[in-house]
């Protein structure tokens, strides 16, 4: 498994690289980027096209061989015929950071069994933390609310929240399942790392946390993977080594890529 966070500075990113990049990428790409009305979302976007197209380059796949699909659910997938092993993805993003998580996983073809989020660390708008909580509460569980309440502080409360939320996100971005899954079946503590679905440890799961500090801002992220078998959930604590981590700045990723892509 693998993650590459590609952190995002919009005053850094010029029009010329940008409009440099989209020439390489296919035209129903190219249309739904330009669709953005904010120039920020259509970078961030742009990123994330780039970012599995940069996998299959290094398993030699020519540009012009590329090809991607999704599920019926909006999962996107990996659909270049000869890719051998295969290749799972998954994309998230906010803000200034776009993170991709690669892995060899072979459960549940074409798009397999791999999701991530990532999410800043932060309360949205001008409402209090208490407003905050509220707005979603209604997809936290009481264990979640009870561990939100008793944080020793807002920091901490604000952390424990985001741990909670990304690995909802990336466990049902896993599963593919699109919108409409009920976040209450799933339920994380991430002061014990102990995560739940329907109120019961599954198996064969591995949930990986990290986190990207970037000036004053901190990004969490959260992959979750099935790997098969018969062990509980493993959950991989954001204090440990993180080898498989790669953060990148936009702009020497992009420039990279169009040298390497327009070969």
């Amino acid at each position: 498994m693998h993650v590459q966070a590609i952190l995002y500075e919009p005053a850094l990113f010029s029009d010329e690289l940008y409009q440099r990049a989209l020439l390489l990428l296919d035209p129903e790409s190219s249309a739904r980027i330009k669709k953005f009305y904010r120039r920020e979302d259509s970078c961030r976007t742009l990123i994330g096209r780039f970012l599995p197209r940069m996998l299959l380059h290094a398993r030699g796949v020519a540009l012009a061989d590329m090809k991607f699909s999704a599920t019926e659910a909006g999962k996107p997938f990996i659909a270049t015929i000869g890719v051998n092993p295969s290749i799972a993805y998954n994309v998230s993003h906010d803000n200034a950071l776009v993170a991709m998580v690669s892995s060899p996983n072979t459960h549940n073809p074409p798009a397999f069994t791999l999701g991530v989020d990532v999410m800043k660390v932060r309360i949205p708008g001008r409402e209090t933390f208490a407003a905050f909580v509220e707005t979603v509460g209604d997809q936290l569980t009481a264990l979640e609310h009870h561990l939100i309440s008793a944080a020793a502080n807002q920091e901490q409360g604000l952390e424990r929240f985001f741990w909670m939320w990304t690995a909802k996100e990336a466990y049902t971005k896993a599963l593919g399942l699109g919108l409409g899954f009920d976040f209450r079946r799933v339920e994380f503590d991430p002061a014990l790392n102990v995560f739940r679905v329907d109120g019961a440890v599954p198996k064969g799961w591995l949930l990986s946390k990290f986190k990207v500090v970037h000036g004053a801002d901190t990004y969490q992220g959260v992959v979750a993977e099935f790997v098969g078998g018969d062990n509980d959930t493993t959950v991989i604590s954001e204090t440990h080594p993180h080898e498989w981590l790669a953060v990148l700045d936009a702009v020497s990723f992009i420039e990279s890529a169009i040298q390497q892509l327009n070969i």
